[in-house]
């Protein structure tokens, strides 16, 4: 019930939000056919590649939509959200799991994850899961093959998202403090997981190496990707100021609460291995990340580390777990659901993403405006993430028909991410027998040139829309100029 509610949560509204760049480009490769797909994973993004691969016969099932698209993602939050309640429920009581499963499932960040075509919420999911598998072989004597599994499980972690590498130092820092007198009385061995992260690091060998060798793809040197305090106490979960300080509130008080508790009581003891778990799953990656971003100048992005938020469930829960009342607990999780509300329904507005991507109108106002055989041109000066061009594969609908000016060579048929493409005037030709496009742009002189060479060839502005981040432009031939052209068209194809 706790997963299927918490899918139905991050669901709702995902369909809204237009697409962004790293969501197109995660459509854009899925689409591929295998030999493309694996030439393109050859040059660039292998470390997104068994997503790509998930994906493409994802989509093959339940389409494109972004419903559908995104649809995985949501899922794969309720099933973190799942998992998350039986991993706490193995140290503590049922309404700490409860409290856990619902605040993991309304924090901004995991919110935030169900509204992305990315692998973020998977492998959120994935580390849950592994964890849970970690707290098993910790707590008893299983079947050897279960100890395969946990090995193959943090492998393929790594190859969905390679920063789940470093849930192998959180799951070490857990077991070698569980080496407490309680724990050799237990029987806690670490021969068994020395030999399984060993294992698992041995198999994500290759693509460690391949993401070095395609580090240019991550090593940005960026304002907006350095580290700062409201990045990794804001940002990496909460997303919010108020829901920050309230979370980082019961953070403090959970920590201080099981530390000056009473060492012989039963809950100090649950409490304690459920501090230490949540605290390293916090605090291992992400002094890795920021030290990473500082010695080697990766960059050092925040919503990376949402595979730590079921770290930051867990202290929460801790501390309202242990209000006295009944009504405070439940009083304190409405309080912090509240505060994300508007992270909620921002997240689900249509121009949210990527400082307003507004792709999914372009391609409506394009259809409207266009019609078949009508030329279409792209503002090409952007950063590739951020291009126009990228509308017509977010939404393809919306372009059916038209004849792409500048397109040199599609991207499925490059070892590359995006489209090859030329300036119009090096391509003029083709606006023979062309008497409409439809430009659309997004900075200000992006298409200059373009607009020079359309005004050569006897085009005239006829419409102009400015939407939210980009523009749509139509021009028409002049009738003199139409009629001209059509006796030279004719006269070159008789």
């Amino acid at each position: 019930m706790i997963g299927a509610a918490s899918a139905l949560v991050a669901i709702t509204g995902t369909w809204i939000p237009s697409f962004w760049g790293d969501e197109t480009a995660s459509i854009m490769s899925a689409r591929r056919d295998w030999t493309s797909l694996w030439a393109l994973l050859g040059t660039v993004d292998a470390v997104h590649g068994l997503y790509y691969a998930a994906l493409h016969v994802w989509i093959d099932v339940v389409g494109t939509s972004p419903l559908a698209v995104r649809l995985l993602s949501g899922v794969a939050v309720g099933a973190a959200s799942a998992g998350l309640y039986l991993l706490v429920r193995r140290r503590a009581t049922r309404e700490t799991a409860v409290i856990a499963a619902i605040v993991f499932a309304v924090l901004p960040r995991v919110t935030f994850l169900a509204t992305e075509a990315r692998s973020l919420a998977l492998a959120t999911a994935a580390a849950v899961w592994l964890t849970l598998l970690m707290l098993r072989l910790l707590d008893a004597r299983m079947h050897r093959g279960w100890w395969w599994v946990y090995a193959l499980g943090l492998a393929l972690g790594t190859y969905l998202f390679l920063y789940l590498a470093l849930l192998i130092p959180v799951h070490a820092v857990v077991v070698a403090l569980e080496q407490s007198r309680e724990g050799r009385l237990r029987g806690i061995r670490l021969r068994p997981f020395l030999l399984a992260w060993a294992s698992a690091a041995l198999l994500a060998a290759p693509i460690a190496v391949i993401a070095v060798l395609q580090r240019d793809q991550i090593a940005f040197s960026r304002p907006w990707r350095a580290v700062t305090v409201e990045g990794v106490l804001v940002e990496q979960w909460f997303m919010l100021e108020m829901v920050a300080f309230v979370a980082l509130a019961f953070i403090v008080v959970s920590v201080v609460a099981t530390v000056t508790a009473g060492r012989r009581e039963p809950e100090w003891i649950a409490n304690r291995q459920l501090l230490l778990l949540g605290a390293a799953w916090m605090v291992v990656p992400t002094a890795a990340l920021t030290l990473a971003a500082a010695v080697a100048s990766l960059g050092y992005t925040p919503r990376y580390l949402a595979i730590c938020a079921p770290g930051a469930a867990i202290l929460i829960a801790i501390a309202v777990s242990a209000l006295p009342r009944r009504w405070m607990q439940v009083t304190s999780v409405a309080v912090i659901a509240a505060l994300a509300i508007p992270a909620y329904l921002d997240q689900r507005s249509p121009y949210w993403k990527n400082d307003g991507t507004d792709w999914q109108t372009v391609a409506e106002v394009v259809s409207e405006l266009a019609e078949p055989g009508d030329g279409i041109v792209f503002d090409e000066s952007v950063r590739p993430s951020r291009r126009p061009r990228l509308a017509m594969h977010a939404y393809p609908s919306g372009f059916e028909g038209l004849v792409d000016l500048g397109l040199v060579r599609p991207y499925d048929e490059t070892a590359q991410l995006w489209d090859v493409t030329a300036p119009l005037a090096e391509v003029s030709e083709r606006l023979d027998g062309v008497d409409r496009v439809v430009v659309v742009s997004r900075s200000a002189n992006g298409v200059d040139d373009d607009t020079a060479t359309l005004r050569r060839e006897g085009f005239e502005e006829v419409e102009r829309l400015e939407l939210v981040s980009d523009v749509v432009t139509v021009y028409e031939r002049t009738t003199q100029r139409v009629e001209a052209d059509r006796a030279i068209f004719l006269a070159r194809h008789p």
